[in-house]
């Protein structure tokens, strides 16, 4: 029997009432629906804080003051506390939780470490830089006692510690910040005798971990560069002929670590099963960059072919070497690799064209149809700056060569 046969016996009568049923049910749906969300819009906000005291007081009452559970609980107080950057009640927060850890576990607990991380970080929020590296002291101290100084389980210790000496350079002084860079080549030290005494060349993180080691070196030779290496008594060398003397002496040492680390990651990308020909080139270029920042262009010319050569084997050479040597590159090392830039510019970026010598160095720099409100000073302030940059210079045939070279960036800030 067909469906339609089928609904043609049901009286009419039933049809309207069927009908009038499925309507009041869909209203009925939609009006609690309606209802349900007005309620939910009506709940107050829930306060992560008050939450937090609330559950430390409720585990307090039923156990005791230093509950295995409560540890978690301040950690969790001090974060939310430390968002809103109520940073003293944080720090109160953070001290009672590695307090109640200290009392589970014992002094040297390594359970300790987030809460001194986070004490870290709050008192440099407070400018108290000191007591920032008191507590990270701390954090290498118990781990040293669980491991030992030379322990390959150090590694991550030290990396967490270097990521925060380099994240807080930013908020320092220049003085302030060369601190920070001289606890940072402290750190680096004690990673690379570990990386040479107890991690193989082949190990899959080495290369990432000696190139790290290299990048520190320029950051702090850049440093220097830019604001003086501060003497005993806090004042700034002066530009005679000892402090000359002294500032070469310092960028050659600098730049010796960096050649040294550098060196590793070619070495190791050679040991490593699932290297490529394309990795190792890179890493050989990277390093003809390093002499050329450096000042060293015979050698940097040297690492650039043999570079160009290595990929003589690959069944993609002349693609390869085309992507990676047809045109300059902007040398950076950078701790915290950025993304490449987007090829076409942002509103706030600027199309600058130059000639990039076979040194590197940038010539003829000017700015593409500038905008009205581009000021003397602001073209002068970036002239200046894209001098101060050097590129990785076009190769043809593995030799260095002059090219045209365009690049966005971004537009000086006016001067207030």
């Amino acid at each position: 029997m067909s469906t339609n046969a089928f609904t043609t016996k049901i009286p009419l009568r039933f049809k309207y009432s069927l009908f009038t049923f499925f309507v009041i049910s869909a209203f009925a749906v939609l009006s609690t629906a309606g209802y349900a969300q007005k309620i939910v819009e009506q709940q107050p906000v829930s306060d992560p804080v008050e939450d937090y005291i609330d559950a430390i007081n409720n585990v307090e009452a039923e156990y005791s003051a230093y509950s295995t559970e409560l540890s978690d609980l301040y950690l969790g107080l001090g974060k939310s506390l430390y968002s809103r950057q109520s940073y003293a009640d944080a720090r109160q927060a953070f001290q009672r939780g590695m307090q109640i850890e200290r009392v589970n576990y014992g002094l040297d607990s390594l359970s300790q470490a987030p809460y001194l991380l986070s004490i870290a970080d709050t008192e440099s929020y407070m400018g108290n830089w000191d007591e920032s590296q008191k507590a990270l002291e701390n954090l290498y101290s118990i781990n040293t006692k669980a491991y030992g100084a030379n322990d390959v389980r150090m590694l991550p210790v030290l990396d967490q510690m270097l990521d925060w000496y380099m994240t807080s350079y930013d908020d320092r002084s220049a003085n302030g910040g060369y601190a920070n860079l001289v606890v940072s080549e402290r750190i680096a030290m004690r990673m690379h005798h570990i990386l040479e005494t107890d991690v193989s060349l082949d190990d899959p993180e080495a290369p990432d971990r000696y190139r790290r080691l290299g990048y520190l070196q320029y950051f702090i030779a850049n440093h220097i560069k830019q604001h003086g290496e501060p003497s005993q008594s806090g004042m700034t060398f002066s530009t005679g002929s000892s402090s000359t003397r002294a500032s070469s002496s310092t960028s050659h040492r600098h730049f010796h670590r960096g050649k040294v680390a550098l060196e590793r990651v070619v070495e190791s990308l050679v040991q490593q099963e699932n290297a490529s020909e394309l990795d190792q080139a890179q890493a050989i270029a990277e390093l003809g960059d390093w002499y050329l920042v450096f000042g060293q262009k015979f050698s940097a010319a040297e690492a650039y072919q043999l570079a160009y050569d290595v990929l003589e084997d690959n069944e993609q050479a002349e693609q390869l070497r085309e992507e990676l040597f047809s045109k300059p590159r902007m040398i950076s090392f950078s701790l915290n690799k950025s993304p490449e830039p987007d090829a076409d510019p942002s509103e706030t970026q600027l199309q600058v064209s130059m000639l990039i010598s076979e040194y590197g160095v940038p010539q003829n720099i000017a700015v593409q149809d500038p905008p009205d409100d581009l000021s003397a000073d602001q073209l002068q302030a970036l002239r200046r700056e894209i001098n101060n940059q050097r590129f990785r210079p076009r190769l043809v045939a593995g030799e260095t060569q002059p090219a045209e070279h365009i690049i966005f960036y971004d537009k000086p800030a006016p001067k207030s």
